[in-house]
């Protein structure tokens, strides 16, 4: 039963991101879609207790991984994706902060030559939309379909 709740906690993500981006996001010429949230939402909704699926990291990593991100592309540095990469997880180590998505959004974040408005959107939106609907699902919608049972760390 986990295992069906857990994906239709990240269905129920997806959608809200979709939703998010469609009618929200789209007519500011920003995004929230981007391949690292599917990582995202795997901690999120498999592995909700883990250190790497705590908001503060979630959030605080994708910050990191976009001004990082930023810096790098502003640097022109050669093998930027590289550097753009061990610098997130520096960062977010020293800060204990670590969310493994995040250094896959800095290395996104350097190969796409993303702006400044990549250090918002769409990592740290889309991030913060999952953050949301994991809080949401696992408060109402999580206890009805698993019997009312909360389960034990």
């Amino acid at each position: 039963m986990d295992s069906i709740i857990a994906g239709l906690g990240a269905a129920t993500g997806f959608a809200a991101l979709q939703i998010a981006n469609d009618y929200i996001l789209k007519d500011h010429g920003i995004s929230c879609l981007c391949p690292p949230l599917g990582a995202v939402a795997v901690l999120l909704f498999c592995l909700p207790g883990a250190p790497a699926s705590q908001p503060k990291a979630v959030i605080g990593a994708h910050v990191i991984a976009g001004v990082i991100g930023y810096a790098v592309v502003q640097s022109g540095l050669a093998y930027g994706e590289a550097i753009a990469v061990a610098l997130t997880i520096t960062a977010m180590s020293a800060a204990k902060m670590v969310h493994p998505p995040a250094g896959a959004y800095a290395f996104l974040y350097v190969n796409k030559g993303m702006g400044l408005k990549g250090i918002l959107a769409p990592g740290l939106v889309g991030a913060a939309v999952l953050v949301a609907t994991q809080m949401v699902f696992n408060s109402t919608f999580k206890p009805m379909l698993s019997g009312g049972k909360k389960k034990k760390s």
